[in-house]
């Protein structure tokens, strides 16, 4: 009876003396890099709810550039028929190609300031989108698949804004 009361103290505290060490050499570090990453992993979180929320006040600043150049649209518009109206009688062949000369130009600018913020906007979304999924995949993507994200930001893009 001895022996065996002696025999499962001596196992008991093997196993205390077993469990220890395997704590202080496995568990501790195991604890320390699981902390790591989660700390890392938030902080990703973090800095792509950030890039997402810069891309939403790039858009943000698209739209009211857009709304900004619809409404100098419609103020030429409106001048070039005030002026029309005005000198309608005396010169009216003058007026018609004046206002058209008037209108063209502001669309074609209009056009242009469109395309260029949509293009800034492409390219923008483009690194924004690259960059984070290089973080969240924690790792530089390779050739094939920023190719392959660009495709699917810019056709993302282009459906929104048209």
């Amino acid at each position: 009876m001895t022996d065996i009361t002696w025999s499962l103290l001596i196992q008991i505290i093997s196993f205390i003396i077993f469990f220890l060490v395997f704590r202080r050499v496995f568990f501790t570090p195991v604890l320390r890099v699981m902390e790591g990453r989660e700390a890392r992993i938030t902080e990703m979180m973090k800095e792509a709810e950030d890039r997402r929320e810069r891309a939403v006040e790039i858009e943000e600043r698209y739209s009211s550039r857009m709304r900004e150049a619809r409404d100098e649209a419609e103020q030429i518009i409106k001048r070039g028929e005030q002026q029309a109206r005005k000198q309608y009688e005396e010169i009216l062949t003058e007026a018609r190609q004046e206002t058209d000369k008037m209108l063209s130009e502001a669309r074609e600018q209009i056009e242009r300031e469109r395309n260029q913020a949509l293009v800034d906007f492409e390219s923008e979304a483009v690194e924004l989108a690259c960059d984070i999924a290089s973080r969240v995949l924690q790792r530089p993507l390779q050739e094939e698949e920023r190719t392959e994200m660009e495709e699917e930001v810019l056709e993302a893009v282009r459906q929104r804004a048209d």
